[in-house]
């Protein structure tokens, strides 16, 4: 009787360790992502609701929501913009070391340990690099290229005056059109005013 409570808590604080450790039997339930955002190394980078750095960030990301990972880009004077990565693969070869962690208990029954902590903990699983702007640097390490396109229409003072002199521009080269078509200036006069007024900045 004695050696049976024996097994059992010896199993029992072996399954605690496991567990509460911050890695699981093989490869743990996190993954490491890196995250580096095109051409805009000042954007924000949201993860979870917390800003995790600047143009690039790395952090820990957990396995089972790899086809859930989500990051909010921002940028002063543009709009933010939400990516969503929704591809994840079986880590078939963890599976299989997960099952030399099998113990045996008093009664001779095997204790598929790693299977159990690992299946909870969904460690099984690992980000798709075959999704568009993910790559693999290790079993343990993710990049995630993000194309931000949050500035691509900026309203800015000075692309709304550039507008208003093309809005100019145009309604000077209607009259023009006009005054030539009713006589009052030659084709000539025309071309030399045309010209004047497409090449002004």
């Amino acid at each position: 009787m004695k050696k049976r409570s024996l097994s059992i808590f010896i199993s029992l604080l072996l399954l605690s360790v496991i567990t509460s450790s911050c890695a699981t039997i093989i490869g743990g339930r996190n993954y490491n992502a890196k995250v580096k955002v095109l051409e805009h190394p000042d954007a924000k980078i949201e993860y979870e609701g917390d800003v995790r750095g600047v143009g690039q960030a790395s952090f820990k990301a957990a396995r089972g929501k790899a086809n859930d990972f989500s990051v909010t880009i921002s940028k002063e004077g543009c709009d933010s913009q939400t990516i969503h990565f929704n591809g994840r693969k079986f880590r078939g070869w963890a599976f299989v070391g997960t099952l030399g962690w099998t113990g045996i208990s008093s009664s001779g029954i095997p204790l598929p340990w790693g299977i159990a902590v690992d299946g909870i903990t969904e460690a099984w699983w690992k980000p798709d690099i075959n999704e568009i702007g993910v790559s693999k640097q290790d079993y343990n390490h993710y990049i995630y290229e993000v194309n931000y396109t949050g500035c691509d229409n900026p309203n800015t003072e000075e692309t709304k005056e550039q507008d208003k002199n093309i809005g100019s521009k145009a309604e000077r080269l209607r009259e023009l059109k006009k005054l030539l078509d009713e006589g009052v200036i030659t084709k000539k006069e025309f071309e030399i005013e045309k010209n004047k007024i497409l090449n002004e900045n």
